[in-house]
């Protein structure tokens, strides 16, 4: 058609055009229907012991609204009732975190804590050298955190700096020097006895039963249940690892043969040997990590009685052996002691060394000349 001058375009409608728009009015439709219900379902939500009912009123067929009739509730006791919680000693059968992946013999040189200083390191080294090189081994177990506390070290954990334990030497050049002539280094690091730590932090230390700090021959002992110990203990053994040490040792895993006050109520429930053996599973835990990427294995000190059973100190030779990758055993009876490892089917010449006096072939051991004697 012709308007005005202008031709216009009216094109024609298609039947069903206007569908879409009939929909969607249909499904905002529905959408607030649905909205104004789940509002409203909450006042039709009734809540009594047997569970939650939605009763609608207008859907009932009295068209009365829902009431519910008191239910009474059980008769008390005839009697005071006493409860108690009671705590069972863990099974450690299914601890599984010795890896024995890459273990080789340890043949080693004793170096205790006061020969490991700037001056007089290099003397102690040559004097393993003298005493082990005959028997092709190279290889030193150096003290690095004795029972007093003091570190061998400058380390970079906070506590250390904050308790004074640090030591004014960094011996990082020393060490790296010896492991590219091929020396096998192993660190030896003091737990639950530390005397610094228990008397410059007393929240970490155990107690007398009269509240004195808890201290016997080897010193002031602290509570293997604390959690700022147990943190302690694996930033300094991280520490050495990132030193270059080949594998870490832990002395005084143990609980002193006495009654103590611990610093957590849950350690009043459980025996001894829960309390060394989470220790070592905490510590063994933090440490995985690193460990695995350095190729370090972790290994504890045991007393000698822990080869006839569970001593009183908590350290049970079967449930160490499913956490460390070895043990160290002080002895001076060594022909009597391997026999018990290669009885219940351990390798004794990799997972049993013992520390002694003399020396051998074919297996494991660490030359201390202060050790037991025969």
């Amino acid at each position: 058609m012709i308007s005005r001058g202008h031709r216009v375009y009216r094109g024609q409608q298609i039947r069903g055009s206007r569908l879409p728009a009939v929909l969607l009015f249909i499904f905002v439709f529905l959408l607030l229907a649905a909205l104004t219900a789940f509002s409203l379902l909450p006042q039709y939500l009734v809540y009594h012991r047997d569970g939650v009912e939605m009763v609608v009123p207008m859907l009932e067929e009295s068209g009365q609204p829902y009431t519910i009739t008191a239910i009474s509730g059980p008769e008390p006791y005839g009697s005071a009732v006493s409860a108690s919680i009671q705590i069972s000693a863990p099974d450690y059968s299914y601890v599984n975190l010795a890896d024995g992946k890459g273990l080789d013999y340890l043949q080693a040189y004793y170096i205790p804590f006061g020969k490991i200083t700037e001056t007089s390191l290099d003397g102690a080294v040559k004097e393993a050298q003298r005493s082990i090189s005959s028997m092709g081994a190279k290889g030193v177990v150096l003290e690095m955190k004795d029972e007093n506390g003091r570190l061998a070290w400058m380390s970079n954990v906070a506590m250390a700096s904050t308790i004074g334990a640090n030591s004014t030497w960094n011996p990082s050049a020393e060490l790296a020097e010896l492991k590219a002539d091929g020396w096998l280094l192993a660190a030896k690091v003091s737990c639950g006895v530390d005397t610094l730590l228990a008397t410059k932090n007393p929240d970490t230390a155990l107690r007398e039963g009269d509240g004195a700090l808890f201290a016997d021959e080897s010193g002031t002992w602290v509570d293997l249940w604390n959690r700022d110990v147990r943190n302690y203990i694996i930033d300094l053994c991280s520490d050495l690892i990132s030193m270059g040490f080949d594998e870490i040792i832990l002395s005084h895993a143990e609980h002193p043969v006495a009654t103590v006050r611990y610093t957590r109520d849950i350690a009043a429930n459980l025996d001894r040997e829960s309390c060394v053996m989470n220790f070592a599973i905490a510590v063994r835990q933090g440490l995985s990590s690193i460990m695995s990427v350095e190729k370090v294995h972790l290994s504890a000190m045991l007393t000698h009685d822990a080869l006839n059973g569970t001593p009183s100190n908590g350290q049970s030779l079967e449930n160490f052996l499913r956490v460390f990758d070895r043990v160290v055993i002080p002895t001076g009876t060594y022909g009597a002691d391997a026999p018990v490892f290669t009885g219940a089917g351990y390798d004794s010449t990799l997972r049993f060394v013992p520390q002694m006096t003399w020396a051998f072939g074919g297996g494991s051991w660490i030359l201390d000349p202060n050790a037991p004697k025969e």
